[in-house]
């Protein structure tokens, strides 16, 4: 049983399924920095996030450091439903490698969004309150899974490393 998503204290407290369809809880992440972000692979802000997160994603996790977690949650609410297939050759040609976790389909909005993006949206509900307005809405964690910023994909690669940096010290 998931906490409440008004009561919950971090995100390690809610669990997601994978694309496989196994539920994971994402207590494992305690420890690290995390960035928590929906997307489409057919959004035109697909490439250029993933120009700003790859970078970012090789420099502070390795097979020795894990330092920082990325957590994709593909959501089609914003655009045109992919299969898991489609997802991973996506982005298998943009990265070449893996960067970060994908997890099952979502929805960031109305009540099937799950119990993890209520959470998200009450701790930072951003310009549009408890809305998620569209792909790549970035929420970036503390290493105690507690939201610290509510991004959007615009934001500075720079700006954004100096922010994963401070949460590291």
């Amino acid at each position: 049983m998931q906490t409440a998503p008004e009561k919950a204290k971090s995100f390690f407290e809610f669990s997601a399924t994978d694309l496989n369809g196994n539920e994971v809880s994402l207590d494992r992440y305690q420890g690290s920095v995390c960035l928590i972000v929906n997307f489409s692979t057919k959004d035109a802000a697909f490439d250029k996030v993933l120009g700003l997160l790859t970078p970012l994603y090789r420099k502070y996790h390795s097979d020795t450091r894990k330092d920082l977690n990325v957590l994709f949650f593909p959501c089609f609410q914003f655009g045109t439903k992919e299969s898991s297939d489609e997802i991973l050759k996506r982005f298998e040609s943009a990265t070449g490698e893996p960067i970060g976790e994908i997890f099952a389909e979502i929805e960031v909005n109305g009540s099937r969004a799950p119990a993890l993006y209520k959470y998200l949206k009450v701790k930072k509900p951003g310009n549009c309150g408890s809305f998620v307005n569209s792909n790549f809405t970035i929420f970036l964690t503390d290493r105690q899974g507690v939201p610290v910023e509510r991004l959007n994909a615009g934001i500075h690669p720079y700006t954004l490393e100096d922010m994963i940096e401070t949460l590291l010290r």
